[in-house]
């Protein structure tokens, strides 16, 4: 596979990009159900599988916040050790798309469950995983932070033209 080399400005630019498309893949997918979709009327609350949902659906929004949270920490604590700056780049864009498919899953779930049952209540689950995602916003001070850059590593991650 051929190494496509790419500044610091479009390293950022394209995770960027990623986390937009995620955060509103979550809304549109919210929207069309709330609007087009969803008979709010006429929830479904009585059947078995609406019971499991009620536990289901916050059960997993717990689930995929505390598992991003160790799976993101994990994989920087083995990228602190990294020498070579391009592979800890590389691992981190890695780790972020872990991070955020780990958010994205139980909000969309809690879309689905919408859906399935009428239930306008799992969408306050979907929202709060949208801003769960919103919150983790990409960005060169948060890299900064999160792999505990030394300073040669910050003067180059800071210079948009540095290439990786």
């Amino acid at each position: 596979m051929e190494n496509i080399q790419q500044t610091i400005k479009e390293y950022f630019k394209i995770i960027s990009i990623f986390h937009f498309a995620l955060a509103l893949g979550i809304t549109v997918f919210g929207l069309v159900i709330s609007f087009l979709v969803a008979d709010f009327q006429h929830p479904d609350n009585e059947s078995d599988f609406a019971k499991i949902l009620v536990y289901l659906v916050p059960g997993l929004l717990i689930v995929g916040i505390v598992a991003s949270k160790m799976v993101f920490s994990n994989r920087l604590n083995i990228l602190k050790d990294e020498m070579d700056f391009k592979l800890k780049l590389e691992k981190y864009r890695e780790a972020l798309i872990i991070r955020y498919a780990l958010l994205e899953g139980p909000g969309i779930f809690a879309l689905v469950s919408v859906f399935l049952t009428n239930n306008s209540e799992y969408l306050i689950y979907a929202a709060a995983m949208l801003i769960f995602i919103l919150i983790k916003k990409p960005s060169i001070k948060s890299a900064i932070n999160e792999l505990e850059l030394d300073q040669t590593e910050i003067s180059k991650i800071e210079n948009p033209d540095y290439v990786i």
